[in-house]
C-alpha cells in the first residue's frame, strides 16, 4: 500500500515514460512480477533468451481439472497507422507462439515449471502435451484502434492485447516498485524479510522489530587513558554505556568493532535489527528514473561467519549475496555483519578474522563481528574496538513483555513476578522470552524457574547448535554433568562461591583422566565449556550468576540422588543453610514433587543454636516452604494441603517474633510494618497457580474459625492468591471473617481491618462496610490505630 501511494503521486504520463524507456528484457522481468503479484498461484517463467526473439514470457494456469498455457509477446514501441509493418511482425510472434514448435520451448522450461507447480508428480507427464492456447501481446506503447483491429480480425479470440495504459493502471496496482527501480526494492525488502523472520519466535507470526528492545552496550576500550584520575574515571563512567544503534554511526569512523555478550543477550537479534535500520535508509535513495546515472547506495552485508568461512572470495560471495549486476551496481557496502565467530572451529576463526579483513579492504568498509566472551576475543589486536552487549535493565524488561504479551493478566503476572525474580535470572532476552513462554503455557513464575534454567542451560551448552548442525564435541547433558560436580564438590561441598584458578585446573584434570579424554578431547572440552558463558575464569573461577552455580549443584544431587546417603537430610540442611537455600528449591523443581518425609523433616527442624525453640530465621524459612510446594508442583495433593497448612501457621509466630523486634528497637517503626513483612513473604510462598486450589480450600476452613491466628493467617492467604480469587469468593470470605471480628480485642480488630482494606478492592459495598467498622473503632478507641500506623508529621496534612 506505501509503495502504492508513493506511485500514484508520480504523474500518469511520468509513469508511462518510466516504463516506455526499461529495455524490453527489463521489462520481462518487470511483467513476471506483475504477473505473479496479480496472481500468485500462476506460475510464470521467462523464456526469452540473449539470441532467441519470439520467446518472452510463458504463463501456467493449473487447476484440478486442468492446465492451459499462456504464451506472451512482449513489444516496446507505439505502433499507429505509419507503423503497421509491426502488425505483421506481431502477427507471426503471435503464430510461433501458438504452432507446434512451442513444445520445443516448454520442454525447454519443463523441469523450472514442474518444481513450481503444486502437484508435480501429477503434472509431470501431461506437461508434454500441454500447447500455447492463447497469447497476450503486451506492448509498452500506444495499440492504434486500426493496428488493434486488423490483428485482432486476423487471429481472432486467440489472443489478448495489453497497452501502456494497462501496464501503467496494473504495475501501479500491483507492483509499483517499478517506478522506484523495482528489482532494487525487491532485493532490499527480501534482505529486511529475512533479517525480520530468521529469529526463533518466528512460529509466533512475529518480525523481530515487533518486540525489538534496544539494549545497552558497555565499550571496553580504555586505551585513551593512560593514567587514572578520578576526574578521568568519572569521564569513563559516562561514556561507558550506549544505546546499542548508536554502533551504526561507530561504523562511520571505526574500522573494525567487536561485539561480544554472554550467552541469550541477543547478540544476533541486535545486529539484525541494526542492518534492517540501515537497510530501511536506502529506500529514500531510490531514483524514479531507470536508466540514468545514479549514486551509489551504503548498505550493510550480514553474514555468518560460517557462511564467509565457506567464501572462495570477496568478489564470489558479494556476487551471491546481491543476487544480479543491476542490484550491485546500486550499492556500495558500508559495513560487513560477521555473526557468531565463536560458532566457528577454534583453529579457523583465525581464518575467518584474515579473510574479514580482505572483504573490509577490497569492499573499503567496516566491520562489526560478533561473539560470545571467550578468551581468542580478548587476546584480539588492539585495533579493535570492544563493545559488550549489556543484560537489559528492569525497565527494559518490561518493554519486552509488553510488546510480546497481550493478555493484560499475563502481563501484570509477569511484571509482578519479575520484581520478585529479577535476582534470580539474567535479564537477557532468551531468559525473559522462555520465562514469557513459561507463564503464558503454565501461567507461573516462580515454580517454573527451574525449567526455564534448563531451558537456557540446555541452549547455553549447545543443544541447540546440535539441532542447527554445528559441530561440537561434546553432548550438553555431558556439559551439564561436568558443571554439576564442579558446583557440588569445588563450591557447595566446600563451601565457597569461588575457587581459585589453580584448583579448578586440578578439578579438570582430574575430570580428564576419569573419564579417559585425550589431551585433544580435553582441549576441545575446556573450549566448549568457555563457550557456553557461564564460568568466569580469571585468577578465581566462579559462576557468572549466583544462581547457577545453585541450580549446577543442584542438578549434581539430582542426577546422583540413588547413591547419596540420607538425601532427605541433605536437602533439609541445605534448605536452612542461608548461604545454599536456593539449591534445595532448584533440586525439587528438577524433581518437580516433593515427597512427604522430606516435609515433615523441614517442618519439625530446630536450628541446632537453639534445639528448644525456634529462631526468627528458622520461622522465616519454613513460612516460605510455599516456594517448595511450588517447584513440587507434581505432588499429591493432600501432601500440597498438608504443606500449606504447615508453612501458613508460621505466619502468626513469625508475626509475634519480628513484631518484638520493632517493640525492643528505639525506633519510631509503626507496628504494621510487621504485617506487611508477613504480607510480602506469604506473596512470595503461596501466590502460585499450583496451590491456588489448595489454598481455597484452606481458606474455607479458616474463615469459619473463631480463633485469632486463624482469622490472621485467613487475611495473609485472601492476600496471596488475591488474583487467583473472583469479586464474589473475595466477598464471601471477607463478610465471614468480619463476622468473627467481634471476639477480637479493639487492637486486634483494627490490625485486621487495615490488612483487609488492602485484599478488598472490588466489591463497593464490602469496602464501606469495613470503612464504617473502622471508623466505629476510631471513635471509641482511637489509640487502637496510633501504634499501627505513622505518626502524623508536623506541617503536612
Amino acid at each position: 500500500m506505501e509503495w502504492q501511494n508513493k506511485a500514484k503521486t508520480i504523474n500518469k504520463d511520468q509513469r508511462r515514460q518510466i516504463i516506455m524507456e526499461y529495455p524490453e528484457t527489463t521489462l520481462h522481468g518487470f511483467l513476471k512480477e506483475l504477473f505473479q503479484a496479480m496472481e500468485p498461484n500462476y506460475v510464470v517463467e521467462i523464456t526469452h533468451g540473449p539470441n532467441e526473439l519470439g520467446k518472452d514470457l510463458v504463463i501456467v494456469k493449473s487447476d484440478n481439472f486442468t492446465q492451459e498455457v499462456i504464451g506472451v509477446v512482449v513489444k516496446r514501441g507505439d505502433i499507429k497507422a505509419r507503423t503497421l509493418g509491426d502488425v505483421d511482425n506481431l502477427k507471426g510472434r503471435v503464430k510461433s507462439e501458438l504452432s507446434a514448435g512451442v513444445q520445443k520451448r516448454l520442454e525447454e522450461i519443463k523441469s523450472q515449471i514442474e518444481q513450481a507447480l503444486t502437484h508435480s508428480a501429477e503434472m509431470k507427464s501431461s506437461l508434454k502435451n500441454l500447447s500455447v492456447s492463447k497469447v497476450f501481446v503486451v506492448l509498452a506503447g500506444e495499440f492504434s484502434n486500426q493496428a488493434r483491429r486488423r490483428l485482432t480480425k486476423e487471429l481472432a479470440s486467440e489472443i489478448e492485447i495489453f497497452d501502456i495504459s494497462w501496464l501503467v493502471d496494473s504495475f501501479t496496482e500491483f507492483y509499483p516498485q517499478i517506478f522506484f527501480e523495482g528489482r532494487v526494492i525487491d532485493f532490499i525488502e527480501k534482505k529486511i524479510q529475512e533479517l525480520e523472520r530468521n529469529h526463533w519466535l518466528e512460529k509466533s507470526n512475529k518480525n523481530l522489530s515487533d518486540y525489538f528492545v534496544e539494549p545497552l552496550v558497555m565499550t571496553l576500550n580504555f586505551d585513551n587513558f593512560d593514567e587514572f584520575d578520578e576526574k578521568k574515571i568519572r569521564k569513563i563512567w559516562k561514556q561507558k554505556k550506549l544505546p546499542f544503534l548508536r554502533l551504526g554511526e561507530l561504523c562511520k569512523r571505526e574500522r573494525k568493532l567487536i561485539l561480544l555478550g554472554d550467552p541469550g543477550t541477543g547478540k544476533t537479534g541486535a545486529m539484525a535489527k541494526l542492518a534492517i535500520d540501515m537497510y530501511n535508509k536506502a529506500y529514500p535513495l531510490l531514483s524514479k528514473k531507470p536508466g540514468k546515472s545514479k549514486p551509489k547506495i551504503p548498505v550493510p552485508v550480514f553474514v555468518s561467519a560460517r557462511k564467509l568461512l565457506e567464501a572462495e572470495s570477496a568478489e564470489c560471495f558479494l556476487k551471491a549475496y546481491f543476487e544480479s549486476e543491476e542490484v550491485a551496481d546500486r550499492f556500495d557496502v558500508n559495513v560487513m555483519m560477521v555473526d557468531g565467530l565463536d560458532e566457528i572451529e577454534s583453529e579457523n576463526r583465525q581464518a575467518v578474522i584474515s579473510k574479514l579483513d580482505k572483504f573490509s579492504e577490497a569492499a573499503d568498509c567496516s566491520y562489526i563481528l560478533t561473539s560470545r566472551k571467550i578468551d581468542i576475543i580478548n587476546t584480539l589486536p588492539g585495533k579493535y574496538k570492544k563493545y559488550e552487549l549489556l543484560p537489559f535493565e528492569f525497565n527494559q524488561a518490561l518493554q519486552l513483555f509488553s510488546k510480546l504479551i497481550s493478555d493484560n493478566k499475563v502481563l501484570n503476572t509477569m511484571r509482578d513476578g519479575l520484581e520478585k525474580i529479577q535476582s534470580q535470572i539474567l535479564l537477557v532476552p532468551l531468559s525473559l522470552m522462555l520465562l514469557i513462554e513459561l507463564v503464558e503455557t503454565h501461567k507461573e513464575i516462580p515454580a517454573s524457574v527451574t525449567e526455564l534454567y534448563d531451558r537456557f542451560f540446555d541452549r547455553a551448552l549447545g543443544r541447540e547448535d546440535e539441532e542447527k548442525g554445528i559441530e561440537v564435541l561434546f553432548n550438553y547433558l555431558i556439559k551439564k554433568k561436568f558443571l554439576g560436580e564442579l558446583a557440588y564438590r569445588e563450591f557447595w561441598n566446600k563451601n565457597r562461591l569461588e575457587i581459585p584458578d589453580e584448583d579448578f585446573k586440578h578439578f579438570l584434570d582430574s575430570y580428564a583422566h576419569q573419564y579417559g579424554w585425550s589431551t585433544e578431547d580435553f582441549n576441545g572440552f575446556v573450549q566448549e565449556i568457555e563457550r557456553a558463558g557461564i564460568l568466569d575464569q580469571r585468577e578465581k573461577v566462579n559462576f557468572k550468576h549466583r544462581s547457577f552455580l545453585d541450580y549446577f549443584a543442584a542438578f549434581y544431587i539430582y542426577e546422583n540422588r540413588g547413591d547419596i546417603q540420607d538425601l532427605n537430610d541433605l536437602i533439609v540442611r541445605t534448605y536452612f543453610d542461608s548461604l545454599w537455600s536456593e539449591v534445595s528449591f532448584f533440586y525439587i523443581g528438577l524433581r518437580r514433587e516433593i515427597n512427604q518425609d522430606l516435609l515433615d523433616r523441614i517442618y519439625s527442624y530446630k536450628d541446632d543454636k537453639d534445639d528448644k525453640n525456634e529462631t526468627l530465621p528458622v520461622i522465616l524459612d519454613k513460612l516460605l516452604s510455599g516456594r517448595l510446594l511450588q517447584a513440587g508442583w507434581h505432588s499429591p495433593t493432600q501432601r500440597h494441603i498438608d504443606g500449606i497448612k504447615n508453612a501458613i501457621n508460621h505466619a502468626p509466630r513469625f508475626h509475634e517474633r519480628f513484631q518484638k523486634i520493632i517493640t525492643s528497637s528505639s525506633s519510631d517503626i509503626p507496628n504494621i510494618i510487621s504485617d506487611f513483612v508477613v504480607l510480602t513473604l506469604a506473596d512470595l510462598s503461596f501466590n502460585s497457580a499450583f496451590l491456588e486450589r489448595h489454598i481455597k480450600t484452606i481458606l474455607k476452613q479458616l474463615v469459619t474459625s473463631n480463633s485469632r491466628d486463624d482469622i490472621y493467617m485467613a487475611v495473609v492467604l485472601s492476600w496471596s492468591i488475591c488474583r487467583f480469587l473472583n469479586p464474589s469468593e473475595i466477598k464471601e470470605n471477607t463478610n465471614n471473617i468480619l463476622d468473627k471480628l467481634v471476639d477480637l480485642s479493639t487492637k486486634e480488630q483494627a490490625r485486621i481491618l487495615l490488612l483487609m482494606t488492602l485484599t478488598e478492592e472490588q466489591d463497593k459495598e464490602t469496602r464501606k462496610l469495613i470503612s464504617q467498622k473502622i471508623n466505629r473503632i476510631k471513635k471509641r478507641s482511637p489509640q487502637a490505630f496510633k501504634a499501627l500506623l505513622p505518626a502524623k508529621r508536623k506541617g503536612f496534612r
